[in-house]
């Protein structure tokens, strides 16, 4: 029995291990992605103070508003998300790629191909998915400018 309790003490160290470790792999991502909103927003807000006047009468208080939101939406909640979920699939991906190349050496023929068609048709997806955000952020645009607008108008009424 002491040596099961041994085994059942490396087992559970193991668990322990794996937990904090998990956890640190977890938290990493979302304290850099807090940081990095933090310097994003001070970067955009100090190139808003700094344009010139023309910037502000050709573009709408709405787009900027809208683009500030948009970006920082984006750093607090979708990328911290994003790189811990694409962190642990590349890792099930090498993983799985590793051990069907040591079991299946013809694996890795067929894979190389496949590869590069995977990244060209990436390349166009990037492409589209772009064109498609700045559909939507123009979209935006004349929600966040009528609010802005209701806001100041709040004074007058």
């Amino acid at each position: 029995t002491s040596k099961r309790d041994f085994y059942l003490g490396i087992y559970g160290a193991l668990g322990i291990g794996q937990a904090i470790v998990t956890l640190f792999a977890d938290l990493a991502p979302l304290i850099g992605c807090v940081y990095a909103s933090i310097t994003l927003h001070e970067f955009l807000l100090r190139g808003v103070l700094r344009s010139p006047m023309l910037f502000f009468d050709t573009t709408p208080v709405g787009r900027i508003l809208a683009r500030f939101a948009k970006d920082v939406e984006t750093m607090d909640v979708v990328l911290p998300f994003g790189i811990t979920d694409g962190v642990y699939c590349l890792f099930e991906v090498l993983g799985t790629l590793v051990v069907i190349s040591v079991s299946t050496p013809i694996f890795v023929a067929v894979i190389v191909p496949i590869g590069f068609l995977y990244y060209f048709i990436q390349r166009f997806y990037v492409a589209t998915s772009r064109q498609l955000k700045r559909l939507e952020s123009v979209s935006r645009s004349p929600i966040y400018s009528h609010f802005g607008e209701t806001i100041t108008g709040v004074q007058a009424i």
